[in-house]
């Protein structure tokens, strides 16, 4: 159920480069997260900047108190791009922030979790949103391949060796891994893990990586699901800022934040 809460903040660190982890107290945010869905942050207490941001959650913890009740953290992986994510590396423990969630529609998981092969395709921050989605496949079937354009840029590695995933590693400039695009990664490799089986395929990344994707695999062999990110002016259906096209005759245009973030990647219009 969609709801405006206030969290507590409880760690803002900088994990590498340009990435921070910000971790938040807000159980009755955390609960009701399903993976693939979002909250939009308020980042400043004032104006500037006016709109929220939204962020997919990255963990989902947790924690006894030492008063030995059980609260809920949950955790934004975010990048510093511009004036709101720079306002969020100020965050200092204790301060309170403004959520509205969970928005959007997240992943749909296979209906029996230990058969079929997952896939799971991540390029840049978009990885981030597949991390809770990771930890719900039970399968020895997981294939994970995560794509950035320098070595700064590969996340999560470690949350996936915990799940004894077998991950492929790409970068653009050659530096740590494959040389290429994490789609150009997932093409070597495709009909090694594909075979004759189910396949389901999750992804999440710019639009120029899930345009290739789709344009590069046979999507009648795989059920693919992708997480789109864009820019959002309210988060839940309101101004009609991020729609994209979809090959559905009666209602080709859908927003992003309402009836996405995922959708069905056959089912999208790719502009030229």
């Amino acid at each position: 159920m969609l709801q405006q809460t206030i969290g507590s903040v409880v760690k803002n660190e900088q994990i590498k480069s340009l990435y921070f982890l910000l971790e938040i107290d807000c159980p009755t945010l955390a609960n009701p997260i399903k993976p693939g869905q979002f909250i939009m942050l308020k980042v400043s207490d004032n104006n500037a900047p006016l709109l929220r941001r939204p962020f997919s959650v990255y963990k989902i913890s947790q924690i006894r108190s030492p008063s030995k009740k059980r609260g809920r953290h949950l955790s934004i992986l975010y990048k510093k791009v511009g004036k709101g994510t720079q306002k969020m590396t100020e965050f200092k423990q204790g301060r309170k922030v403004d959520m509205i969630g969970p928005l959007g529609n997240g992943f749909t998981l296979p209906p029996l979790l230990s058969s079929p092969n997952i896939i799971l395709i991540g390029g840049g921050v978009g990885i981030v949103s597949l991390s809770l989605l990771a930890e719900l496949l039970k399968t020895k079937k997981l294939f994970i391949f995560i794509g950035g354009r320098t070595k700064h840029d590969i996340l999560c590695i470690e949350d996936f060796r915990k799940l004894n995933a077998k991950i492929f590693i790409a970068t653009e400039d050659g530096s740590f891994g494959f040389q290429g695009t994490v789609v150009d990664l997932f093409l070597t490799q495709m009909e090694k893990i594909r075979k004759n089986e189910i396949n389901y395929l999750y992804s999440c990344g710019p639009i120029k990586m899930l345009k290739k994707l789709a344009e590069t695999i046979p999507l009648n062999k795989f059920i693919s699901q992708a997480s789109f990110e864009t820019r959002m002016g309210c988060g839940f259906g309101a101004c009609w800022g991020c729609v994209i096209k979809t090959k559905d005759p009666q209602t080709p245009y859908r927003r992003v934040c309402k009836e996405g973030p995922v959708f069905n990647l056959e089912d999208i219009v790719w502009k030229e």
